[in-house]
C-alpha cells in the first residue's frame, strides 16, 4: 500500500492493524475515533499539530518494522 496525504486512516488501519500502536504512541487515538472513516492522514496530522510528510515518513518506517503477519496479504 502506498500511503499518501489523501490516504484515509481507516484504510491504513485495515491494511495494517499493527499501525494502531503507531498512532497510539503519538497520542493519536485513531483506532478509537469515528473520524478515521473519512479523515485522511493529512487531516489527522494537521489536527494533531504534525507535519503530514513527516508523519507519513515515520509511519512507513514503522510499517517496515512490523512482522509480515501484521499486514494483510499483498499489502506489505
Amino acid at each position: 500500500m502506498v500511503i499518501k496525504k489523501d490516504t484515509r486512516i481507516n484504510e491504513i488501519l485495515s491494511a495494517y492493524p499493527g499501525a494502531a500502536k503507531f498512532f497510539t504512541d503519538l497520542n493519536m487515538s485513531c483506532s478509537q475515533c469515528f473520524a478515521v472513516n473519512f479523515d485522511t492522514i493529512e487531516n489527522g496530522a494537521l489536527m494533531h499539530g504534525m507535519d503530514a510528510n513527516r508523519l507519513i515518513e515515520q509511519l512507513n518506517h514503522y510499517l517496515d518494522t512490523l512482522p509480515a503477519s501484521t499486514a494483510l496479504p499483498d499489502e506489505k
